[in-house]
């Protein structure tokens, strides 16, 4: 911030004698450390004072909630006039259960919706194919054809509630799509989101490009950095090469005749929100001043909404024990203060059991609680950028945006994101065997596994106790028979599709694919004749020529991992 030179001299004298004293009081402590570093292994110092920001604009640099560069936040009220959203992913078994999870999470006060797919690359072949046994509505919900996902939306209001489907897959967007046309909603006032993660396939670019043009209020694209940060990367690496990406997607974009202020604005944002507070709040700071100056002076956009950076958070999952299964509860709480402090728009916060199974309603009724109590009851949503003007959160905010600038520049230089995508995964991995080997060294401390053990783990005897004597589920099982019931859904819709107009839909989506025609329109038409996902995949493999091996029809869509 801006100081006169005579106040910036009285005080670097008496920063210098505070530290000579602090030098002093250090040396008579065995042990004492002299300085630390982050999470991401940033070097901080213990205490910060106006010198650190001296150079900080605050209007060039910090400015106002809702204002350029959006440092503050994205809207001017901040959780005022726009509540955070309370979205617990969901997903198990057939379609019927994760409908039945949605509507006891809607009961619970949660307020936006989002599923995730047993499917993985959202290449899968169908559910009665060798390919898959033992994972069949096990780490997601099975969603094999339209009938699945009608019934998933049975009785939700898709215009009420926001719903994040969180794949990769054109498919499931197709049958989203379907649906909506279905209850006569226009696609013009239709609303959602899907996990497109930013990437140089047609497919990832077919979505961003036909939503652009047709369903305009629809997040197509998605920054999955969340994912990554927990494969082991650090803070600046979650912005930079999220934001690289980006680039690299407008840039093809661009190329496909699409204006920036066209799409950017359906771009979000998945991140994470990790052990380290002060570093997480000052990160998501960080990445909204990045953001915009990024495209606003090197890509010209001009629309606000393109250069404000929304994002959904999930609370920081590596960090959850099988150990002391409790404690991560205290956690996940403290993850979720850092993500509302730093201005999130949607949060989900991890359930405790996470590290053990797939949350049960117990469990996740629990972090749905765990969000309303900060709201209600601390009152942390009711100021604005709280911590904004804390002399060390500005300082890390800068210093975020500063090595973020550097490291994009650097990628930049390689040719931009897609030409550099191997050296970021080779530097992710770096990064995930520096913070794991700084785990087993014990420099990291983590509470149950490291330190503080407990041998006889009373936490783990409870739950053990409560899932044997309780009324209801206390800890995720998964039920094979959950396949049995999958596939006569699947032979259900095969039953009662009509063959002629399949084979006239499949001919047409294959002929559009070919001819690099964008491939959305054909496949929505095919969903309505009763495709299956495993058959979409299969047209994949053979068009783009991608046989794959595993449970997998075709190889999977590239990742950060």
């Amino acid at each position: 911030m801006m100081y006169d030179n005579e106040f910036m001299q009285k005080l670097q004298d008496i920063q210098k004698r505070y530290e000579d004293e602090l030098k002093n009081i250090f040396s008579r402590i065995p042990g004492a450390e002299t300085e630390r570093k982050t999470f991401s292994g940033i070097t901080v110092k213990f205490l910060y004072t106006p010198k650190d920001i001296e150079k900080t604009d605050f209007l060039d640099d910090v400015s106002f909630p809702g204002q350029y560069p959006y440092t503050r936040g994205v809207f001017p009220a901040g959780y005022l006039s726009r509540g955070l959203h309370i979205r617990q992913v969901t997903g198990l078994g057939t379609a019927e259960e994760t409908n039945q999870r949605w509507k006891f999470l809607l009961a619970q006060g949660a307020n936006a919706l989002s599923v995730v797919p047993d499917d993985g690359s959202g290449n899968r072949a169908d559910s009665d194919s060798a390919k898959v046994v033992g994972l069949v509505g096990k780490g997601g919900v099975a969603l094999d054809t339209l009938f699945d996902y009608e019934t998933l939306f049975d009785g939700i209001d898709m215009m009420k509630y926001p719903v994040h489907m969180i794949s990769t897959n054109a498919y499931a967007l197709a049958c989203y799509l379907a649906i909506a046309e279905r209850r006569g909603i226009p696609f013009g006032e239709l609303r959602g989101g899907m996990s497109n993660w930013v990437r140089p396939e047609t497919e990832c670019l077919d979505i961003i490009e036909y939503c652009a043009r047709n369903v305009p209020l629809f997040n197509a694209g998605y920054l999955d950095m969340r994912n990554v940060r927990e494969g082991g990367c650090t803070a600046v690496q979650e912005i930079a090469f999220g934001v690289a990406t980006a680039m690299a997607g407008c840039d093809r974009l661009i190329s496909k005749g699409l204006h920036i202020d066209d799409f950017l604005h359906r771009i979000t944002w998945f991140v994470n929100s990790g052990p380290e507070f002060f570093e997480e709040v000052a990160k998501f700071r960080a990445l909204r001043r990045v953001w915009a100056k990024i495209f606003r002076e090197r890509y010209g956009a001009k629309n606000p909404l393109s250069l404000m950076c929304r994002m959904h958070c999930q609370t920081y999952a590596p960090t959850l024990t099988i150990q002391q299964p409790f404690n991560n509860l205290i956690r996940s709480t403290i993850y979720a203060m850092a993500a509302i402090m730093g201005g999130v728009q949607s949060l989900h916060v991890n359930s405790f059991d996470e590290a053990l199974a797939i949350p049960t309603e117990f469990s996740a009724s629990l972090s749905v609680r765990t969000q309303q109590i900060i709201d209600l009851e601390t009152d942390l949503t009711k100021v604005i950028d709280p911590l904004g003007g804390s002399y060390y959160v500005e300082w890390l905010t800068n210093k975020l945006e500063e090595e973020t600038i550097q490291l994009i520049d650097s990628i930049q230089d390689m040719g931009g994101a897609f030409q550099a995508w191997n050296w970021m995964c080779d530097e992710i991995r770096s990064a995930a065997m520096k913070n794991q080997q700084e785990y087993d060294s014990g420099e990291k401390l983590l509470v149950g596994v490291n330190t503080l053990i407990d041998e006889k783990d009373i936490q783990t005897e409870a739950l053990k106790v409560l899932q044997q004597h309780a009324h209801f589920e206390a800890l995720y099982e998964y039920d094979p028979s959950v396949v049995d019931k999958q596939i006569k859904r699947l032979n259900k819709v095969r039953q009662e599709r009509e063959p002629g107009k399949l084979k006239h839909a499949e001919t047409a989506l294959i002929e559009t694919m070919e001819s690099k025609q964008n491939m959305m329109p054909a496949l929505i038409d095919a969903v309505k004749c009763g495709m299956t996902r495993g058959e979409f995949a299969k047209i994949k493999a053979d068009v783009f020529r991608q046989p794959g091996a595993g449970p997998y029809v075709c190889s999977p869509p590239l990742v950060l991992a």
